[in-house]
Order: C-alpha cells, then structure tokens, then sequence
C-alpha cells in the first residue's frame, strides 16, 4: 500500500471522526381553536382567514420540505365558534374529523373539554386519533390518554412531550406539580434531547420579565409550571388565553398562540450531532396564515354539514317586539339596549353584581323585530370569550371607567375616537347596573351610584368580566377572580333566552358629558342664563363659585356648564370621528 493512500486513508477517518450532522426540528403550537374549521367568521358573517382547513394546508406544506414537525395543540379545541357549537351536538363531530386529518402528535384538553361529563370526554378522546396528554387526570381513559410521550425524529433527536391539564370542574385529578414532577423522572430515563411542557392553563406574569400581563386566576397554573420546571424543561406551551406571546431567553421558549387557528407560533431548533446532540440556536415566531389557501379535503369533509348548519343558525330562539340598530361608536356616548341586553342576561346568570361588557362585533347590526334565530344572538356576542367574576372595589371601578374615557377626546366640536376602537370597540368597557356619567374633556366622573348611593372607593362588589378582557391589549387586572365560569357567552344568552319575548325596556345608566363655557352678556340675568344653558341652578352655582349672589351678575364672566353630548344644539349626533 502506497504512503499516499494510507495518508489519504487517514484523513477520511478523521474527517468521519469531527463529521457534525446539522438539522432543523420544528414545532408548531395551537391552542383554543373553538371549532374553526372553515375560513369564515359566522360571527360577524364575513371571510376571515382562520380555522383547521387552511391550518391544514400550511402544515402539509411545512412537513413535505420538513418531515422533522411537530404538531401540539393545548386546549379548547371542540366548541366556542357557531360551527363548533354545532359540531358538539353531532354524533359525527367534523371538528374532529377535521383535527384528525392534522395528524396532531398531542392533543392537551383545555377548560372547554373537561367542562364536559367523565362519560362525554371518554367519548371525545376515543375519536381523537392522537395522543392527549393529562398527567394530572385521574379518571379512567382510553389508552390514547398518557402523562406523556416520547418522538424520536429522523435523525435520531428525541422530543418528550408532557401535558398538564386545568384542574377545573367534574374530572378527577391529582396535584399537577407532582405529577409533572413525576412524569418528568419518568421521561428522563428516556433521555431525550429535548423536554416540552404543554398546559392548558394560562400565565399571570411574563415569564421572560415578571411583568403582569393578565389578571390572577386559577386557571393560570402557567407561572408555576415555569417556577418549578424550568431547570429541566426547553420549551413551555400555555393555552386558554387569546392572546399571541412569543417569548424566548436563554435558549427557553414561552409561546401562548391566541385563538382560532388564525395563525401558529413556530418554533425552530437548529441541532447539530457530534457524539451527542446540541441545540445550537432556538427561536420561535408568529406566522399568519392570511394568505394560505384552505384544504380541499378538509372543505370536502365538511360540506355534507353545511345545509343542516344552516338550519341550526336559522333556528328561532326568542321574539323581540322591538327593533333596534347599534352602532359601536353610539354605544360609547350614551346607553344601548344591545349591551345592556347582553350585559344583564350574564349578570343574572353569574349572579354578580354589576357587569363589563361592550359588543365584540364591531359590525353589530343589532336586534331585528320578531323572529330572533341563533344566528342573530351570534351577531350579539360578535367574539368567544367566557365570563370570569371579579370582585372590585369602588376605587377599582372608577379607575376603569377613566381608563375607557380617555379613548374618547372632545375638540370643542366633536368627539375623537381613538384609532383602537375601530376594530376592538370592546375596549371600552361598558358597565351595567350602577348608573354613572363622565366628562370627557376633563377625563372626570361626574355622578356614580349603586343602589342609589355614591359608589364609595372602598365598597366591594363582584363584577362578571368577558375573559378576553383580562388580557392582552389594555387589560383589567385589578380585582381579585372569585370564580371562572368557562362557558362562552353565547351559549349563556340561549340557556337564558330561550322562548322569550325581548321588550325596550332600558334604565339608560350610561351617558357622556362635556364641559362648556358661556360668556355673560350685558343685561343678563341670572334665570335668563339657566334657561338659554338649561341647567339647574344648584348645578350653576357650584360650578361657578364666582357667582355670590344671583342678583349680581357680571358681563364677561366665563361660566362653566356640563351638557350631555347627544343632546347639544344643534343636534350632532354625527358629529364623531376616529382619531
């Protein structure tokens, strides 16, 4: 053998020897989907780029350059959506089939799903042809319904999957520290490269810098799961919020993914193998999926339901003697029958006090006269968001109402409507059963009473909260959450609507003030100005302490006035605009 070749020889072997296998794994996250399947918002009846069928398209095409995905959706999967609503009456739920047709590696039950009886959820995860993870559940399962699973990819990198579910309702459980404590020895022993903690439970805090981000509830079993897990766990996956939060530090991930499978949050792990494997960079995204177009076969499935759906929204819940239209940016100046009307049947049945709610459809058109179908109530709600009850006090209230107020400017003329209000109108939160004004252009509460008395700032009531408001863009986060009813909104107004008849009944608790000025003129009088300003003396008096004596009356004094703003003349009504 000539020295060229043994040279040659040898440097192949050690070539193989330092040889470093690069590869990219994917993770793709999910969660509260409330049976989207079809990219339509049956809500505010519109497309909307959403749901499992072009969920299916995106992840198809993602596993066809790179079969090393995975698939993780950590709760409130089944209902929550009108066609998910429906979906949950039909023996052959197209949700699941369509979920099915995902080829999900983990399935986490959320609230929605363990709202359900012991018997109905063992039924839900025998047609889930996944593997749902519940360490915590205590309940006899099928045996799909493990602690935990263990994928190896193709290169040979092995990701455990741990799933925690909410404690919530009728299932049996065990304390879910322990038992994630303990699949995680049990994982362990397995050796994997990578460890993934996925709940259905939501965050309080910002994992990444303890800022809070939501209001404190015993649904967020996130923030302790971080606490106690983070030494050995890679990646963290939240549910049961609908909001989008992508954290990442120190090569751990943080992802809650929002609602209705409108878009996914990616995580990408670029590993390389020498002797072992090593994660050598780690990051995680948003991705719309606004321009993917949706499966043929998952819109095949579906569309032998489409006629029958139809039926179900067209179905006549409750008459109304009256018509009302709504327009979102009417309801923030004065009280509205819609939000009253929705408002008051979640306070009834809540039993709570007093009740936050402003419609989610920024395209409402309000309650029609007669026949009232589900889909008419849809268009009420406008969103799926379930109730939390807060108990406030009067200080916390007033602190809220400013907060909405100061969306809403006065230029001398007109009203200014903050540029957030045009698609979230809810974001100005509308109370009910206390009643109360404000003035605008001096960002103040002129009047605020319950029960016929001043709300004092120390008083304490309970107040039901849409969930959606406890999070995200400018949450509530002060009071204390006595109770989370984890029912959507919609299914509370038909339990309590149905077969009654609506009236136009308002107790019109809600209005908006501005402040004005009037210069006195020569000659005059003291009752000549309560008239032309239509304002009650004692009104007059305490806002003008330069007035000593009403017989004395000085020209060129600058008096100041409140009016309710829809009741200026010349009439202005219209007179608003978006800032």
């Amino acid at each position: 053998m000539s020295k060229k070749f043994i040279t040659l020889f040898m440097f192949v072997l050690f070539a193989l020897s330092t040889f470093v296998l690069a590869s990219q794994i994917i993770i793709l996250h999910t969660s509260n989907i409330y049976g989207n399947v079809l990219p339509y918002d049956y809500f505010s009846n519109m497309y909307q780029p959403k749901g499992l069928a072009i969920l299916k398209t995106y992840v198809d095409n993602l596993r066809s350059s790179n079969p090393d995905t995975i698939l993780i959706d950590t709760g409130n999967l089944l209902y929550g959506s009108p066609f998910g609503d429906y979906s949950s009456l039909q023996e052959d739920n197209p949700v699941i089939n369509a979920f099915n047709l995902l080829n999900y590696d983990a399935f986490v039950p959320g609230t929605f799903e363990v709202n359900y009886s012991p018997e109905r959820l063992i039924g839900v995860f025998k047609n889930l042809k996944t593997s749902v993870l519940a360490a915590n559940l205590a309940n006899v399962f099928p045996s799909n319904v493990v602690s935990f699973k263990v994928k190896t990819m193709s290169n040979g990198f092995k990701v455990a999957m741990i799933g925690v579910v909410v404690p919530y309702d009728s299932q049996k459980y065990v304390d879910y520290i322990e038992s994630v404590r303990n699949t995680l020895n049990t994982a362990k022993k397995m050796n994997p490269d990578l460890i993934i903690l996925a709940t259905s439970g939501g965050i309080t805090n910002d994992p990444i810098t303890g800022k809070q981000i939501a209001i404190r509830s015993e649904l967020n079993i996130g923030d302790e799961l971080v606490r106690e897990f983070s030494k050995d766990v890679d990646i963290f996956l939240f549910g049961n919020q609908d909001f989008v939060y992508t954290g990442s530090k120190s090569n751990k991930i943080y992802s809650v993914t929002g609602s209705e499978a409108k878009g996914v949050n990616k995580i990408t792990l670029n590993v390389e193998k020498d002797k072992s494997f090593k994660i050598k960079s780690v990051k995680i995204e948003r991705v719309l999926l606004s321009n993917v177009e949706p499966s043929e076969i998952v819109l095949n499935q579906v569309k032998k339901f489409e006629g029958d759906f139809n039926k179900w929204l067209d179905e006549v819940i409750a008459q109304s003697n009256i018509s009302v239209g709504f327009n979102k940016y009417m309801a923030m100046l004065d009280d509205n029958f819609v939000t009253e009307f929705v408002n008051k049947l979640i306070i009834n049945y809540t039993n709570s006090n007093l009740g936050i709610w402003n419609v989610f459809n920024a395209n409402c058109p309000g309650i029609p006269q007669g026949e009232i179908t589900r889909r008419d109530l849809y268009s009420l709600v406008g969103k799926t968001t379930s109730v939390k009850l807060v108990k406030m006090t009067g200080a916390d209230i007033k602190n809220y109402i400013l907060t909405s107020a100061k969306l809403l400017k006065y230029n001398g003329v007109r009203i200014l409507f903050d540029e957030s209000l045009t698609n979230k109108p809810w974001l100005y939160d509308l109370f009910e059963n206390i009643n109360y004004s404000v003035v605008l252009n001096e960002n103040k509460i002129r009047s605020i009473k319950y029960l016929g008395r001043d709300l004092d700032d120390n008083s304490e009531v309970i107040v039901s909260v849409p969930s959606v408001r406890t999070y995200g863009t400018n949450p509530i986060l002060r009071g204390e959450v006595i109770e989370d009813f984890e029912i959507p909104v919609q299914q509370i107004i038909f339990e309590n609507l149905k077969g009654r008849v609506i009236d136009g009944a308002m107790d019109s608790n809600y209005s908006v003030y501005v402040k004005l000025e009037y210069e006195v003129k020569p000659g005059d009088t003291f009752n000549q100005i309560l008239q032309r300003l239509a304002v009650t003396d004692s009104e007059l008096l305490e806002l003008n302490p330069i007035i000593k004596n009403i017989n004395l009356i000085r020209p060129g004094w600058k008096l100041v006035y409140y009016k309710k703003y829809l009741n200026l003349i010349p009439p202005i009504r219209e007179f608003f605009e978006v800032k």
